[in-house]
C-alpha cells in the first residue's frame, strides 16, 4: 500500500504525512487522528528509502512503541519492523548501559523504585532530618533536574543541599544504582558534553509523540537527538496531565519560536468521539487559560451519542447502580465487557466496582499499576522477583536485609558497608564471609540472620519456578485483594513473553522482572480485553471504548486540591485535573454500529470512616456530605441536566 492510498488530501493528516519541513510542530486534540497521520508519515519516509534504523519514534508508553510498528507491519509497510521505536526513558536506559559509558561515569543505569528509597534515607543520617525531610528534599532534587534549574547560569545550591547531594550521589554509586530522574539527566549530560558522540548522529528523522507531557530535560534530550536530524514533534497542551512528574507543556507551546523553519499542523476535528461528547469537552477546556489548540470540533458524520449525568445519594448507591447499568447493557447484548472503560478518581472505589460486577458475573478487571507496589508483602515479593533475575542486585539486598526494622538496620548494615569498603570486598561478599564466620564484625548477628532468611526465601522460589515457571503467579494469592494488580502485572507479563520453557531460568526471569519493572514505573495502555476495564484517570491516555463511565465526580476528589496551596497554585492544579477530565470524557468513542455513551456519575455523601479511606477530610463518626464536581457545571448548554438516580 502506497503511502497516500486513500488518504485525503488537504486534511491534517496528509499535511503531516507529506511535510518535508526540518521541524514540525503537531497539535493534536483527542481523537483526531493523529496516529494515523505518523503512520502515514513513516510509511513516506520508508518509500522514499529513509533506512528505517535511521528513524526514531519516541512514545510516552512502551505499548505505543509496539502498537507503531505492528500496524505499520499490518498494511505491508517494508522495513517497519526495523523502525527504532521506544520510550525516552527506555531510550536512556539503553544508552546508559553502554560498557564505556559505565566506566566513564562510574554510574549504573539500575533506576530505583520508590520503596527502595526508604532505606537510603535511613543510611543517610540524621543531619539531613527526619524521614519526610529527606523524601522532601530528594523531591525538590529531582525537580531541579527535571526543569534543568541547576543548568541556569547563576543558580546555587546551599551548603546542606550540596552536602545532601553528595551523599545521595555517593550511596547510589555504591549501590550501582540511579534515582529515575537522573537518567534522563544523565543522558543530558552525556549529549550534551559529547557532541561528537555516535548518538547525535545515529538519526535522520526523530518523531515524537506526547511530547507536552516530557519535562524540560527530556525534551532537550530529544534535541540532542534530533541535532542532525528532522524532528515533528505530536502532543496537545490541553492533554497535560502530568505535572507531578515535571512535564513541561511550555516546549509545545513554543516549539515553532525554539525551532528554525518551524510549520505547525493543528488536528482539530475529533473522528473519535460522539458529537455530544465533543461538545461537552469543547466547552469544559475552554475554561483553561494559556491554550494553544482552540475549540474541538465534531465529525460531520459521527452521530451524536448517549450520554448520561447522574447523582446517588452515597458511594454505595454509586457503586450499585453503576454495576447494574452496565449488567444490564451487557445482558441485553447491547455491549460486550470489552466495550466497557469505568474510570474512578480513587483506587478503592475501583477495587470496590470490580468486586460489585464480579459479584454480577460480569467478567471485570481493575488496572492500578501505578499503585502495585503499596504493600509490605507487595514490596518485599518485588525485591525477591529482582534478586531471582539479578542475585547480586545491592538495591534490592539492602531493602531485604532492612525491611520490618523501624530502622532498616541502619547501624549494622554501615558496619558491614565500611568493612566490605575498607577491604575493597562488595557488599555481598562480606555478608558471606560473615555468614560462614570468617570474619566477624560486631553488633551484625541481627543482619546475619536476616541475610540467611532472605538467602533461604530465593533458594525455595527458585526451586519452585524451576520446576513450573506458572508458578510465579501463585506466589500472590487469587483471592488476595490487596496485591492483586501486582498479580495481574505478572499474569499479563508471562502472557506477553511465554514461558520460554527452552530458554534458562535466570534470563527468563530477567526478561519477567524487567518488564514488571516497566510495566510498574511507566504509563501504559491497556488494550481492549475481553472483560471491563476498571483504572484511574490517568491511566485511560491513549484508550477509548464505546461504554464510558467516570465515576465518583465528586469535588472532594474531582479536582483535589491541596488545602494549603496558594490561589495560584490551586488555579494551576485546577486546570490540570480539569484537562484531566477532558481526557477521560474523550475517551468515548463512536463507529457507524454503534453512537457511544458517556455516563458521569456523583454522590451525595458517605460515612466518614470510607471518606478518610479515600483521603477526603472528615470525622470518622459522621456522615460526611459532598458535591458533584465543579467540573460538571462548566459543560453549560451542551450537557443532559443531571438525573438523581434512587436504589
Amino acid at each position: 500500500m502506497a503511502w497516500d492510498d486513500q488518504l485525503e488530501t488537504n486534511t491534517p493528516a496528509f499535511d503531516f504525512a507529506a511535510d518535508t519541513a526540518s521541524s514540525i510542530r503537531v497539535l493534536a486534540g483527542p481523537g483526531t487522528g493523529k496516529s494515523f497521520g505518523l503512520q502515514r508519515r513513516v510509511a513516506r519516509l520508508l518509500e522514499e528509502g529513509v533506512k528505517p534504523e535511521t528513524i526514531l519514534a519516541v512514545t510516552f508508553t512502551r505499548t505505543a512503541a509496539q502498537d507503531l510498528k505492528k500496524e505499520m507491519a499490518e498494511v505491508g509497510v517494508d522495513g517497519a519492523d526495523k523502525i527504532i521505536a521506544k520510550t525516552l526513558h527506555s531510550f536512556c536506559f539503553s544508552l546508559l548501559n553502554n560498557k564505556s559509558i559505565i566506566e566513564s561515569t562510574g554510574r549504573y543505569p539500575r533506576p530505583m523504585i520508590e520503596h527502595e528509597l526508604k532505606p537510603m534515607y535511613y543510611d543517610l543520617g540524621k543531619q539531613f532530618g527526619k524521614l519526610r525531610d529527606k523524601e522532601k528534599r530528594l523531591r525538590a532534587f529531582e525537580a531541579i533536574w527535571a526543569r534543568l534549574q541547576s543548568e541556569t547560569p547563576g543558580y546555587q545550591f546551599t551548603d546542606i543541599d550540596q552536602m545532601f547531594e553528595r551523599e545521595v550521589m555517593n550511596w547510589l554509586v555504591i549501590h550501582q544504582s540511579m534515582l529515575f530522574g537522573e537518567m534522563i539527566r544523565e543522558t543530558y549530560k552525556y549529549l550534551r558534553d559529547n557532541p561528537q558522540c555516535i548518538e547525535r548522529h545515529l538519526f535522520e528523522h526523530v518523531l515524537v509523540d506526547e511530547y507536552q507531557d516530557l519535562n524540560k530535560a527530556e525534551q532537550l534530550v530529544i534535541d540532542y537527538l534530533a541535532e542532525n536530524a528532522n524532528i515533528a514533534v505530536i502532543g496537545d497542551d490541553d492533554q497535560s496531565i502530568y505535572s507531578f512528574k515535571f512535564a513541561h507543556p511550555e516546549g509545545i507551546r513554543e516549539f515553532p519560536n525554539t525551532h528554525d523553519n518551524c510549520d505547525s499542523i493543528d488536528f482539530a476535528q475529533c473522528r473519535r468521539c460522539p458529537k455530544k461528547v465533543v461538545g461537552m469537552a469543547s466547552k469544559l477546556i475552554s475554561n483553561n487559560t494559556n491554550r494553544t489548540l482552540g475549540a474541538l470540533l465534531p465529525f460531520d458524520t459521527n452521530l451524536d451519542g448517549n450520554v448520561k449525568i447522574v447523582q446517588y445519594k452515597d458511594l454505595n448507591s454509586e457503586i450499585e447502580g453503576i454495576s447494574n447499568m452496565i449488567q444490564r447493557q451487557i445482558d441485553t447484548q447491547e455491549i460486550l465487557p470489552k466495550d466497557v472503560l469505568v474510570l474512578v478518581p480513587v483506587r478503592k472505589i475501583g477495587y470496590r466496582v470490580r468486586n460489585s460486577l464480579v459479584a454480577r458475573n460480569v467478567n471485570a478487571k481493575s488496572y492500578f499499576r501505578e499503585s502495585a507496589l503499596t504493600t509490605d508483602f507487595s514490596k518485599e515479593l518485588f525485591s525477591l522477583i529482582n534478586l531471582l533475575a539479578r542475585p547480586n542486585d545491592l538495591v534490592a539486598w539492602r531493602y531485604l536485609l532492612g525491611v520490618g526494622s523501624t530502622n532498616y538496620k541502619t547501624k549494622s548494615y554501615k558496619r558491614v558497608l565500611e568493612y566490605a569498603q575498607e577491604n575493597n570486598l562488595n557488599i555481598i561478599e562480606t555478608l558471606d564471609k560473615l555468614e560462614s564466620k570468617q570474619i566477624i564484625v560486631q553488633y551484625t548477628n541481627h543482619l546475619i540472620d536476616r541475610y540467611k532468611i532472605v538467602k533461604s526465601k530465593i533458594s525455595n522460589m527458585m526451586q519452585q519456578i524451576s520446576q513450573d515457571r506458572n508458578s510465579i503467579i501463585n506466589l500472590i494469592d487469587k483471592k488476595d485483594e490487596d496485591n492483586s494488580d501486582l498479580r495481574c502485572i505478572i499474569v499479563s507479563t508471562i502472557e506477553e513473553i511465554g514461558l520460554l520453557e527452552d530458554e534458562d531460568v535466570e534470563k527468563w526471569l530477567e526478561k519477567i522482572y524487567t518488564s514488571v519493572v516497566e510495566c510498574i514505573s511507566f504509563p501504559q495502555n491497556v488494550i481492549e480485553q475481553d472483560h471491563v476495564r476498571i483504572m484511574s484517570l490517568h491511566a485511560s491516555k491513549g484508550l477509548s471504548a464505546k461504554f464510558v463511565v467516570v465515576m465518583s465526580c465528586i469535588d472532594d476528589l474531582l479536582p483535589r486540591v491541596d488545602s494549603d496551596a496558594t490561589s495560584e497554585e490551586k488555579r494551576i492544579q485546577i486546570e490540570e485535573q480539569r484537562r484531566l477530565f477532558y481526557v477521560a470524557i474523550t475517551r468515548c468513542k463512536c463507529s457507524m454500529e454503534y453512537s457511544g455513551e458517556l455516563v458521569i456519575s456523583s454522590f451525595v455523601g458517605l460515612p466518614g470512616n470510607e471518606a478518610l479511606q479515600i483521603n477526603i477530610p472528615a470525622s470518622p463518626i459522621n456522615w460526611r456530605t459532598t458535591r458533584a464536581s465543579r467540573f460538571i457545571s462548566e459543560f453549560q448548554n451542551t450537557a443532559p441536566n443531571t438525573i438523581s438516580i434512587d436504589l
